[in-house]
C-alpha cells in the first residue's frame, strides 16, 4: 500500500498548523479563565522551589514565609478594597497547592530537577501573585453566579490543557482553587 507524499506531507502540515493555533490561544482576560491560568504558571514553579529545597535541605514547610505572604495577602486585599479574609484564604490555597507538588516531587527523587536559584523564582512567584489580585475581583463576581463549580473545573481544564499539565499539577490546581465557589 503506498501513500502519496504529498498527502503525507499535507497532513503533517495541517496537524501542526493546529497544534501551533491551540498554543497560540490567547489566555484569558479575566474571571476564573485568568486566576486557572495564573494559577497554572504559579504551580509549574513550584518543581523549582522542590529542587532548590532537596538540594538546600530545607523543609516544604515554612510557616513564617507563609504566615508574612499571607499577611501581605490581606494588606493588598485592603489597599485594593478586596475583603481581606477571603483573599487570604484565596493564597492559602494556593500556597498549599504548591507545598502538595512539592511534597510530591521530595518523595520521587526522579522528578525533583536540579539545583535552582529561588532568587528568581520568588520574583516571577510575586509578579503572578500581583496578577492573581487584579484577577481576583472578577473571580469573586463568578463565584456568586449559579454553576460556579462546574464554571471553576471548566476553567482549569482549559488551564491545564494549555499548559499541559501532568496529574499531579491537575490536582495541583483544583487545589489552588480552594473554595473559591464558598468564598462570596
Amino acid at each position: 500500500m503506498s501513500i502519496d507524499r504529498g498527502i503525507v506531507r499535507a497532513l503533517a502540515s495541517a496537524a501542526c498548523a493546529v497544534a501551533l493555533a491551540a498554543q497560540a490561544s490567547p489566555p484569558p482576560a479575566s474571571g476564573f479563565g485568568r486566576v486557572a491560568e495564573l494559577s497554572a504558571q504559579r504551580l509549574l514553579l513550584a518543581d523549582q522551589v522542590a529542587a532548590s529545597k532537596r538540594f538546600s535541605g530545607k523543609p516544604v514547610e515554612d510557616a513564617e514565609r507563609e504566615n508574612a505572604q499571607l499577611a501581605k495577602a490581606r494588606e493588598q486585599a485592603a489597599a485594593r478594597a478586596l475583603p481581606a479574609e477571603p483573599a487570604a484564604a484565596f493564597f492559602r490555597a494556593q500556597i498549599e497547592a504548591n507545598k502538595l507538588i512539592q511534597y510530591r516531587l521530595l518523595a520521587q527523587p526522579a522528578r525533583a530537577g536540579k539545583a535552582v536559584d529561588l532568587g528568581p523564582v520568588r520574583e516571577r512567584l510575586d509578579a503572578i501573585n500581583a496578577q492573581l489580585f487584579d484577577a481576583l475581583p472578577g473571580a469573586l463576581g463568578e463565584a456568586r453566579e449559579p454553576d460556579c463549580e462546574r464554571r471553576a473545573f471548566d476553567a482549569q481544564r482549559s488551564a491545564a490543557r494549555r499548559h499541559r499539565l501532568d496529574e499531579l499539577h491537575r490536582t495541583a490546581l483544583a487545589r489552588a482553587f480552594g473554595d473559591l465557589c464558598r468564598l462570596r
